[in-house]
């Protein structure tokens, strides 16, 4: 009888151990895998956006760099012709030599990696081009233009498609106009697809990656297979499938693919902003290699458990006690997702055995947990920092104006109470910081980049940025919380602020330590129309407007932080920068 008991107790014993044991590896390995699926899918975004902004960009410097080399070429060709040694005459006349235009090519292509041949075609039948190219002549006829950008941000293209049934090259032109019929012609500056695609690969996106953009008439641009180049998409192997899937995504969307036995995955993003396509692809294996260790940790401690779990329960049907109560109860934290979880040692020492194998397989599953989390949290700082970027990109005062602001809000956040530090993390502030005038792209740049002083209009619609900027934090997931703090850190203590004129604490308390922290970067910034205060100033200036302006209390603490020296002006007294009027003190 006892036998009997002890075999079914052993049996109970054993399951109690293999069972939520090898459930919660399983469990935790295919969450664990879906968080690593999840990361590339951010990563995935975050890369198109960045290709499409640095595309943007790129052909837009090229089209400036074109305009004056076009000027220049214009005015080099109308100087006065030199006299040059002839064979016969002993000197005659000359416009312009090959030599004075090859000059000019080879150093405006030296500047410009993408660039391939520049061919000028003059009117009067004159052909220059940095590269010796007999296809072209002065009756070049073009027959399709290409377009990338909207706007003020639109670049044109134009293609020899009547020469190439698959371009690899797309052309920026400008026409020179003269008086002088030998300064009129045609400029073209070629845009080599080759180099383009070694460009991207080389400086935005990961070589494990595979890319393809597509321009708005649905040329392949950019392609991870240069065969691809230059073909409509409609000729790729494979594009009523692709097709089929991406009609069943939306604009932006994520979907897979079974090619050829491989299960590809696949992210695709139409540009608002250029009209391009973008494709960013990985198969599934890639991901799979790089969960390999994820693999050997779950089989290795798999292995572990079934190992001595037939060896434990056999000592605990003789043992029953604390230990396995404690070991149950573990088990039970660890399935509800509490990875800290560990078990004291004591006991016999074969359940010694089993309770440092469990805190090692805890230990591991915490260590991968928190590194998947750094991962996202990477992800996340690269979105925000491509945001805020692309405000300093267009505003030149914003250049460094974010960074300092979030920089003085942290050392207000530092002297803050605990318990006032609880109504808000310090991940908060710094994406808040970060964040808050990110709206200011929304702003037209005559009004943004103005540096006299703004009109009624123009300051109704600069102080819009702050609403701007509020509803771009609330559409990203993870930052939405944060939304309100940056929509009102233009509000004043008095109720005088902007846009919904909140007073007191009815301000959220990110909008009232940036409010200290913004006006106090201002006033330590040079203005158009004035310097920049001095430290001990601007601070004096900020205790004046406690209670109107600011919340007293924020203003205590940044009182006890620069009289600790905390508080240091970040930039030199001389860096040039305009302050609009929303950010002054009223």
């Amino acid at each position: 009888m006892y036998l009997k008991w002890r075999d079914r107790l052993f049996s109970t014993f054993l399951l109690l151990i293999l069972g939520p044991t090898i459930l919660v590896c399983f469990l935790f390995y295919d969450q664990a895998k879906a968080a690593v699926f999840e990361l590339y899918k951010t990563n995935m975004d975050a890369n198109i956006g960045l290709v499409d902004e640095r595309l943007l960009s790129l052909f837009q410097s090229i089209q400036k760099d074109t305009d004056e080399l076009a000027n220049r070429l214009a005015k080099r060709i109308t100087e006065e012709p030199s006299f040059v040694e002839g064979k016969k005459n002993g000197f005659r006349r000359e416009w312009t030599s090959q030599e004075q235009v090859q000059n000019l090519f080879e150093r405006f292509s030296r500047n410009q990696k993408v660039v391939g041949n520049i061919v000028y075609l003059g009117e009067d039948g004159r052909v220059f081009s940095l590269h010796e190219d007999k296809s072209w002549s002065a009756d070049n006829q073009f027959m399709e233009r290409e377009q990338w950008g909207t706007g003020e941000n639109r670049v044109d293209f134009l293609t020899k498609r009547e020469q190439e049934k698959h371009p690899r090259s797309f052309f920026l032109e400008k026409r020179l106009e003269s008086s002088n019929p030998k300064a009129t012609g045609l400029l073209l500056v070629e845009i080599n697809l080759d180099k383009l695609t070694d460009w991207i690969r080389t400086y935005v996106v990961p070589k494990e990656y595979g890319m393809m953009v597509l321009s708005p008439s649905r040329t392949i641009m950019i392609h991870t297979d240069k065969a691809m180049i230059g073909n409509h998409v409609s000729t790729l192997p494979h594009y009523e499938m692709v097709r089929r899937q991406w009609e069943q995504s939306n604009e932006k969307g994520l979907f897979s693919l079974l090619i050829q036995g491989k299960d590809i995955y696949v992210y695709r993003l139409v540009s608002e902003k250029s009209g391009g396509a973008y494709f960013e692809w990985l198969p599934r294996e890639g991901i799979n290699e790089r969960l390999q260790q994820l693999n050997l940790i779950f089989c290795f401690t798999l292995f572990i458990v079934v190992l001595f779990a037939c060896y434990v329960a056999h000592r605990l049907s003789k043992w029953i006690g604390e230990p396995i109560y404690s070991l149950v109860s573990a088990t039970d934290s660890l399935l509800k997702g509490d990875f800290s979880i560990r078990v004291p040692i004591h006991g016999m020492k074969e359940i010694t055995l089993l309770e440092n194998k469990f805190n090692t397989m805890a230990e591991q599953m915490h260590a991968l947990i928190i590194r998947e989390r750094e991962y996202s949290q990477q992800s996340l700082d690269q979105i925000v920092r491509s945001f805020y970027l692309a405000v300093e990109m267009k505003d030149p005062y914003t250049a460094g104006h974010t960074e300092r602001v979030t920089h003085y809000a942290l050392i207000i956040y530092d002297y803050l109470q605990q318990q006032e530090q609880l109504a808000v993390s310090r991940d908060d502030l710094r994406y808040a910081g970060l964040m808050h005038d990110i709206g200011k792209v929304a702003i037209p740049d005559h009004v943004l980049l103005k540096t006299g002083k703004l009109s009624p209009d123009e300051y109704e619609c600069m102080k819009t940025h702050s609403i701007i900027s509020g509803k771009i934090v609330e559409q990203i997931e993870n930052l939405s919380h944060i939304s309100l703090g940056v929509r009102h850190h233009h509000e004043r203590w008095d109720g005088k602020g902007y846009p919904d004129q909140l007073k007191g604490e009815e301000i959220p308390l990110i909008g009232r330590i940036l409010a200290v922290a913004d006006t106090f970067d201002a006033m330590t910034s040079t203005r158009s129309y004035r310097k920049a205060m001095s430290a001990k100033e601007a601070y004096e200036e900020i205790l004046r407007c406690q209670g109107t302006q600011f919340d007293p209390s924020i203003v205590s603490i940044f009182k006890k932080a620069f009289e600790d020296g905390a508080v240091q002006i970040t930039q030199s007294a001389d860096c040039k920068g305009r302050v609009s009027k929303d950010r002054e003190i009223s």
